[in-house]
């Protein structure tokens, strides 16, 4: 949870189904009590592994952090590494475009397979993401990018994730779409930044 400047926020690190309920904010202090309700809705997504594919033990926080410098630096142990034939990064869950109101945040994931462990990296407009306070990189058997921070129709970007490896590189795009308070998106066309009505067909 985030409370910063009176601004409170609860983030879910990662969401399933299960979770899915009644949120209630309640706030106190000595001239009373005030409080509301959200209702969290978890869209259940069978092509995505919900066991945990963390460590168990005491010795877990040491192996998280192990894997997410591993997850950043494309490094694994040299230990049997030329038993194992080479595979090429292939993104197998896709990041999909985020659609965000101003002042909410933005997440993309994607999950990676390749061999050795692909070295994976998030772009911003081209420019590489490092993180941050701003920028929040988590790796749990899947890559996540949040960007958090209230975002603004500024903020509206191209979004890329590139896997890259001894065996070869690929990557993928996204767009960040950031409505502002006339309803309007941000959006590029070309390398050109222009806004407009996002009209979704169906």
């Amino acid at each position: 949870m985030i409370n910063e400047f009176g601004y409170c926020s609860l983030d879910y690190g990662v969401a399933y189904s299960r979770d899915s309920g009644v949120i209630t904010c309640r706030a106190t202090n000595k001239y009373g009590t005030d409080h509301t309700s959200a209702t969290l809705i978890v869209k259940d997504e069978k092509s995505l592994v919900e066991e945990s594919q963390l460590p168990e033990g005491r010795r877990g926080l040491q192996r998280i952090e192990e894997l997410e410098r591993m997850a950043h630096e494309g490094a694994l142990p040299a230990v049997a590494m030329d038993q194992k034939e080479k595979q090429k990064p292939e993104i197998v869950l896709v990041p999909e475009p985020a659609r965000v109101l101003e002042g909410e945040t933005a997440r993309f994931r994607c999950r990676v397979t390749g061999y050795p462990l692909p070295k994976v990296n998030w772009y911003l407009n081209g420019q590489l993401i490092r993180k941050s306070k701003r920028f929040r990189l988590r790796y749990d058997g899947i890559y996540y990018l949040d960007i958090v921070d209230y975002v603004t129709s500024d903020d509206s970007a191209s979004i890329m994730v590139k896997a890259i490896n001894i065996a070869g590189e690929t990557s993928s795009h996204a767009f960040l779409l950031v409505q502002d308070d006339e309803g309007e998106y941000v959006f590029y066309a070309g390398e050109k930044k222009t806004s407009g009505k996002l009209i979704v067909a169906g």
